[in-house]
């Protein structure tokens, strides 16, 4: 049989057509060099106000600022408006974003196989997704005889070329075929768009509960309730207006998360979060302490919460009770504090037959560690590593623990998970 040589050929099978949010440096540079081309073509080359406001929109969520990302933000920010000015009167901002909107669909009607940018009509927080699935066809393949069996002059066609073998041909179709099932498979086995699955392909809008003051045990010398009775003063500090900036940060970033794949979601505190709202679609609740809807999931779960000692909290396996080092005193001063840790769920809520995801760390920066397992590609193949198969389909409970120094969390590492 003639020995085979190939030139470089390859083929390129890329991620399918879904949002996915920059996390990585690599990912962020692909989204900017992608910037550079939309803004070199004719859509953009012409006009400094339209590229102005693409550019700025696309820096800012790249920056992790995409909340900011407000019609007054982008008047005072790219159209040089003042703080105050009127945004009933002054259209400029909606104007410049509906004519980018339109001038990206005009600059992808003739590009098929880019990462594309997109903002969905009624955000100003820009959509980044992979190019269709497509298959970049190999170079023409060409191969040196094998001596024994060189064609002689005058012997038909072959005698000006050389074509390649029936056995050779099969053998390069079942390469390619095999290149295209694993790279398909390591696509499909997303373990993020796993784990988010149930939340995302609700129809309903997601609710986002927040924990807070009212939710914790902390007395305060304000109101309660909130009632129209209320001084703004109090209004402003009373329990069931104050959060941690720690949760509000972990709020932002599923939010974010939410967002960039298309789902609908809405804010509550966990003081507002009525069980109607719990009962009309999926829940991610943010907190442990300070979430009531938190703590009304711990009682049926292997892992639970116990406060031994006013300042104790400690998370318990029911499976081995003895074990009380998952631990944190709250009496310790805060830059002292080591280590922290941080129960995440997921699972059908029996009560509304909702899907609900839990971030509960024992303080913040449990909370803060778990989110960033929870929204990073990255992080979570952590939980892939250790989960049965067709984990994605299953209830579970995981226990994690992160370092802290000097009040800032690390990466999450799993001590425990249950699925069924």
């Amino acid at each position: 049989m003639a020995a085979q040589k190939t030139s470089e050929a390859a083929v390129a099978v890329h991620s399918s057509h879904a949002a996915f949010i920059p996390v990585t440096d690599a990912e962020r540079d692909q989204v900017r060099d992608q910037l550079a081309r939309i803004l070199a073509s004719p859509a953009f080359q012409n006009s400094k106000r339209y590229a102005a406001v693409l550019r700025y929109i696309v820096e800012q969520t790249l920056e992790g600022e995409g909340d900011r990302l407000k019609e007054r933000t982008i008047g005072i920010e790219v159209f040089n408006r003042t703080p105050d000015y009127d945004t009933a009167t002054d259209h400029a901002v909606r104007s410049a974003v509906t004519e980018v909107r339109k001038r990206l669909g005009q600059y992808y009607a003739g590009a098929q196989s880019e990462l594309r940018i997109e903002i969905q009509p009624g955000s100003y927080v820009p959509q980044f997704r992979w190019p269709e699935e497509a298959i970049v066809q190999p170079e023409p393949l060409r191969f040196a005889p094998d001596p024994a069996e060189q064609i002689k002059p005058g012997e038909g066609a072959a005698a000006s070329g050389h074509t390649m073998s029936r056995a050779g041909i099969a053998a390069l179709a079942l390469a390619v075929a095999a290149l295209l099932i694993l790279t398909l498979t390591e696509r499909y086995n997303d373990p993020l768009a796993g784990f988010w699955k149930p939340i995302l392909s609700s129809s309903s809008p997601v609710l986002l509960c927040i924990g807070n003051v009212q939710g914790g045990t902390a007395t305060e010398p304000y109101p309660t309730e909130l009632s129209p009775s209320l001084t703004l003063r109090q209004f402003h500090n009373s329990p069931a207006s104050t959060v941690n900036v720690y949760d509000a940060f972990v709020l932002a970033r599923f939010a974010g998360l939410l967002q960039a794949h298309g789902a609908r979601f809405r804010f509550a505190s966990q003081s507002d979060a009525t069980f109607t709202d719990l009962q009309n679609g999926p829940a991610v609740l943010v907190g442990l302490l300070n979430n009531n809807w938190t703590q009304r999931l711990m009682p049926k779960l292997r892992f639970t919460v116990e406060e031994p000692t006013p300042d104790k909290v400690v998370i318990v396996d029911r499976n081995n009770p003895s074990n009380r080092d998952w631990s944190v005193d709250y009496s310790v001063p805060y830059l002292k504090v080591t280590r922290d840790y941080a129960l995440v769920l997921r699972m059908a809520d029996p009560k509304t037959e909702q899907p609900v995801i839990m971030d509960a760390g024992i303080t913040v920066f449990g909370t803060s560690a778990a989110a960033l397992f929870l929204t990073n590609p990255n992080e979570i193949r952590k939980l892939a590593a250790v989960a049965p198969p067709g984990w994605e389909k299953k209830n579970m409970e995981i226990v994690l623990a992160t370092d802290v120094i000097q009040g800032r969390s690390g990466p999450a590492t799993i001590l425990a998970a249950q699925f069924w």
